[in-house]
This record gives structure tokens, sequence and C-alpha cells, in this order.
């Protein structure tokens, strides 16, 4: 397979995906990145033609899983795109454990169109730890100043104090701890969230912060890990520039300060893998697919944080 530093997956090509990857590559920026795109060039071709109306830079080179033509509508439910998305995935997997990329950047799936393609995976994030044969993976978003990590993804709330336990936080804050190599920091300095109200104010108003998150913390203290808590998550993510990571309890307790703080712009990284992992921050906007009126923002910091994570993890394995 060709080398290259950092590669993209086209995501469900009922979505935005291809058409943010391919105004990206539209971007001069483009030229200064050892970057490809996994997916179909025939897709890639009719984007260009019929939604964005200019040629194909001369410079992006597509990597394909196999050449199948295929039927899609944009905005709408497919296997046949769920399949696709997942020829990306694997192919893009497959080529960073073999070396042959640096890091993989993804834009997003439909969670639907997977599971009709035959892939009962939540998401991305579990997909890719599947792959990776790991199963203590964290993801993280990370905006302008709020770099946040979950203990727990995706969960009713009301099943959230269900799957929370000792050892689900130290598995967060020590995914936190390991990254900072990829953030310049060896020795991240980590903040818990509680869980409840208020960190329980004191069993008041829920026992998770004393017999689950502060254990948790006090065994990750005693194993050299510069991390504090459980504060009020309520409070904790006002002072976020103090903090390197973040660790939340939930989904929602983690990602409203985060796309508070940058909406469109943050970026999703799976923690733990065997490889850089980094994605946009949204999904695949089926409202507004094959309009050619996507943002590739969020794309273009997804890529400028895997190059970044990359040149980082670089210069700690040069010590």
């Amino acid at each position: 397979m060709q080398k290259f530093s950092l590669v993209i997956t086209a995501g469900d090509p009922a979505g935005i995906g291809y058409e943010e990857v391919c105004k990206f590559f539209l971007d001069d920026e483009s030229k200064k990145y050892d970057i490809a795109l996994i997916g179909h060039k025939w897709i890639v071709e009719k984007t260009y033609k019929n939604i964005l109306k200019k040629d194909i830079p001369d410079h992006l080179t597509v990597l394909e899983p196999d050449n199948n033509i295929f039927h899609y509508e944009y905005g709408k439910i497919s296997a046949e795109c769920g399949k696709a998305a997942i020829s990306y995935i694997d192919m893009a997997v497959h080529g960073a454990l073999n070396g042959d990329f640096d890091a993989v950047i993804t834009c997003p799936i439909n969670k639907k169109s997977i599971k009709d393609a035959g892939y009962n995976f939540p998401g991305h994030t579990e997909y890719l730890a599947y792959l990776s044969n790991i199963n203590n993976q964290s993801m993280m978003l990370a905006g302008r100043y709020v770099k946040t990590i979950l203990a727990t993804t995706h969960y009713p709330l009301k099943d959230i104090a269900a799957h929370l336990d000792k050892q689900t936080v130290i598995t967060a804050v020590e995914n936190a701890h390991n990254a900072g190599r990829y953030f310049g920091r060896l020795s991240p300095k980590i903040a818990v969230c509680g869980l409840n109200p208020h960190a329980g104010d004191n069993g008041a108003l829920g026992y998770e912060e004393q017999t689950i998150i502060l254990p948790a913390i006090e065994k990750a203290r005693k194993n050299n890990i510069d991390v504090y808590g459980p504060f009020p998550a309520d409070t904790i993510y006002t002072k976020a520039k103090d903090w390197d990571f973040i660790i939340a309890m939930y989904h929602d307790q983690g990602m409203i300060p985060v796309k508070m703080d940058a909406f469109g712009e943050a970026v999703n990284i799976t923690l733990n893998l065997p490889f850089i992992r980094t994605s946009v921050d949204h999904g695949t906007a089926f409202d507004i697919a094959g309009k050619g009126i996507c943002s590739y923002s969020s794309l273009i910091k997804a890529v400028d944080m895997a190059k970044m994570m990359v040149e980082y993890d670089k210069s700690v394995r040069s010590i």
C-alpha cells in the first residue's frame, strides 16, 4: 500500500463527508500535508462535477478499497452506504496497523446504515477498537480551550450510573495521562468531574463520588498521575484553561462544554488505539447533504490536530 502520513476516510456517501473532503482538497492549504483520501474515485468525480462544479485537484490521491459501483441517494439511510463507509475504515486501520499511515482522520458514518449493513456497533469509536483488538479506549473531544475525555459514552442517561465503576474512571484517567505525549505534556494536569450535582455534596446528592470516583483518583495518584477531583461539573469547565484534560462521567456532561467552546471546529479523538485517530465533531448532516453548502472547518481542525499529534509523538519517540 502507498504510504502517507495522514489519510482521511470519506464516511457515509449519502452524507456530507465526500463534499467536505473535496472542499478541503480545493484549499491550497491542503497541499502542505502528506495526505490521501480513502474512498471511491467515482464518487469523488461525481462530487466535484455535480456539486462543486470544479476540476479534481492534481494533488488529490484517492485510495480505493474496491471499485464497486452502487446506488446512493443523499440524505437517505442505506446498507450499501454503510458497507462502503465500513470498507473505508477497514482499509485505513489495516494500513495504520501496518505502518503505512501515521494517523487516520475520519468523516462521519451513519449508525443505522452500518447496522443495516450487518455491523452492530454504536459508532466509529467502538468499531475502531474492535479492529484494533482493544477494549479500553476512550473518546475525547478537543475544542479551543476544553479537552474532555468521557468515562462512559453512548448510554441512556438512566443507565449511566450502572455503567460507571472504579475501573471505568481509572481507564479514562490513564488514557488522558498517556495522551499527554500527543500534546506536548508528558505529565498533564487532569481534572475529574463528579457524576451528581455539586459532585454529590458529601453524599447528600449521591454516593458515586465517594464510592467510585474518588477511589479511582486516589489510585491513579499513587501511580504518579497528576489528577484531581471530583469537582462539580458545572464549575470545573469554567476553568478549562487551567487543565490539560477534564474527565467527564457521561456524554452530554463533556460534549456540551466542548461544543459551547468550539462548535463546528472541535475534534473527536480516540485515545489508546495503536495509531492516532481524529475525526470531525459532527454527523452525516443528511439534511444538507448534496447541496454544496457544508463547511469543512471541522475537517481542517481534525487534520491539523492529527498532524500536530504525529509530530509530538515522533519528538517523544526520539528522546
